[in-house]
């Protein structure tokens, strides 16, 4: 039976009519695949992906080409998107070529370092360090222009024309929020990626953005759910384990969570470097607020053998020592660390308590003023100097530690109360203009990161900006309208 249908359908091919319904067939199909091919690849949503890939490959004429393309068949939106990014790509070239600011932070630190010296000895060390603003006040401040700024408003141009009712909407709000932080106005971005998200809670680059607008001005609290979300949809990223472990280690509460985002972070980061941050961070956790010192030497073991070397590790396996109380074991490696590294400032304080401890008060004595003839604000070493005097009977200076104290408990008191606010309200600025204050007094890098965080938050500000040229020793970028409104005046 198998042969005869065998037989039967050899017969069929080899007849005349078979082999012209075959060729009729193909024929056939061979314009409906053509047709279908050409279909798929005039498709907008395939010609924006043909020339997103042309940019990233260099090729910004094959992108150009595909955006022409694009407005000849009408699709406009898709044509704003391409041009945009073809734009935004020009914009990010430019921002990576741009040249270094000239170095007027090195300059101030020098400034510093001459007016606190020997010509003002005789002032106490709390009002030497704002000695640098006299040096600052004198300067010819310059604009710090955003370089690619011309081809960022064009961009934003572009990304404005899509409709928010639009397909392509989503896309279009996101490379716009782009444009507008690297402009400096995070606050627009703001509005806009918050009311994307109303219309689509899981998008992704929506959350990314508006955790990173967040933590730009170091507001925590907004910024914390954004990292969940972050990390609910894209679980295998380590940067949001890494920003959410840090924003909430700092608080009781949030102890649990920044140790299970560390934990992640371990089983995710493959750098070296990366992994011996994480162990570090966590371990301080485990040592300063849960005193689980035998967890946390385990956790600084997990690192290779190069970075558990480094100064930061060893004194944090003192601190564990101590803690478990091998107070030998402690002093040998501190002693060990102090004689490669004799000015290392938390070294000195933790080998003063010890000989505090072992009634040595002298030698603890010796060993903090020589941490605050550097570090005059270190308000635990202030104190611990202070009992030192009190062991040997020396009243006198007990009394200036004290005052020098009740100096330093004033700026930190207030700084503490301007925290919680700045962390809940991402937009005031005045708040965070007060910490730069505080801090040029006590803290210069940190006065320089609170300036940062507060043209973030209000660029506009005149006092923001004032205090920015103080600091820095150059005038802060032009602020968003500033721009638009010079371009629309070469326009004229």
């Amino acid at each position: 039976m198998n042969s005869f249908l065998v037989k039967a359908i050899v017969r069929i091919c080899k007849s005349t009519l078979f082999r012209l319904a075959l060729i009729v067939a193909v024929v056939l199909a061979v314009p409906a695949a053509l047709g279908g091919y050409m279909f798929y690849t005039s498709r907008p949503t395939y010609l924006v992906k043909k020339g997103t890939e042309s940019l990233r490959q260099g090729n910004l004429a094959g992108a150009e080409l595909v955006a022409e393309r694009l407005q000849r068949k009408g699709n406009d939106s898709a044509a704003h998107i391409l041009r945009g990014k073809i734009l935004l790509y020009q914009a990010r070239a430019q921002l990576e070529k741009a040249p270094a600011p000239f170095p007027w932070e090195g300059m101030q630190r020098a400034a510093q370092m001459v007016l606190s010296g020997a010509g003002a000895a005789t002032d106490p060390p709390l009002l030497r360090a704002p000695g640098w603003l006299a040096v600052i006040q004198v300067q010819q401040p310059f604009a710090r222009q955003i370089p690619g700024v011309g081809r960022l408003l064009e961009a934003l141009a572009e990304f404005t024309q899509v409709l928010d009712d639009d397909p392509w909407a989503a896309e279009a709000t996101v490379l716009a929020s782009e444009c507008l932080v690297r402009l400096g106005d995070y606050r627009s971005a703001q509005l806009a990626l918050t009311t994307l998200l109303a219309r689509q809670p899981d998008n992704l680059d929506a959350h990314r953005y508006l955790a990173a607008i967040y933590l730009e001005v170091n507001a925590t609290n907004p910024a914390a759910p954004h990292l969940r979300e972050w990390i609910r949809l894209d679980a295998n990223n380590p940067l949001p384990y890494r920003s959410l472990a840090r924003i909430t280690r700092d608080r009781k509460m949030g102890y649990p969570e920044a140790i299970e985002a560390y934990g992640k972070l371990l089983q995710l980061d493959h750098d070296d470097k990366e992994r011996a941050t994480d162990a570090m961070e966590l371990a301080e956790i485990q040592i300063d607020g849960l005193a689980e010192y035998e967890q946390a030497l385990d956790t600084l073991a997990s690192v290779t053998k190069g970075f558990q070397d480094q100064p930061s590790f060893i004194l944090l396996r003192a601190e564990c020592l101590l803690g478990l109380g091998k107070v030998d074991e402690a002093k040998g490696l501190v002693d060990a660390l102090l004689k490669e590294h004799p000015t290392l400032s938390g070294a000195l304080l933790f080998r003063a308590k010890i000989y505090l401890q072992d009634d040595q008060p002298h030698s603890a004595i010796g060993l903090l003023e020589k941490l605050l003839s550097s570090h005059p604000h270190n308000s635990l070493a202030r104190q611990t100097l202070m009992l030192a005097y009190r062991s040997i009977g020396d009243e006198r200076r007990v009394a200036e530690q004290k005052q020098l104290l009740g100096t330093l408990e004033v700026l930190n008191k207030r700084i503490r109360e301007l925290q919680p606010v700045v962390a809940s309200d991402p937009w005031h600025g005045g708040a965070r203009l007060e910490m730069a204050n505080l801090n040029s007094a006590i803290n210069h890098s940190d006065a320089l990161a609170w300036i940062r965080f507060a043209l973030a938050s209000s660029p506009e500000d005149p006092e923001v900006r004032k205090t920015w040229t103080q600091l820095f020793g150059y005038q802060p970028s032009p602020f968003l309208r500033d721009f638009q409104r010079r371009k629309q005046g070469k326009g004229n």
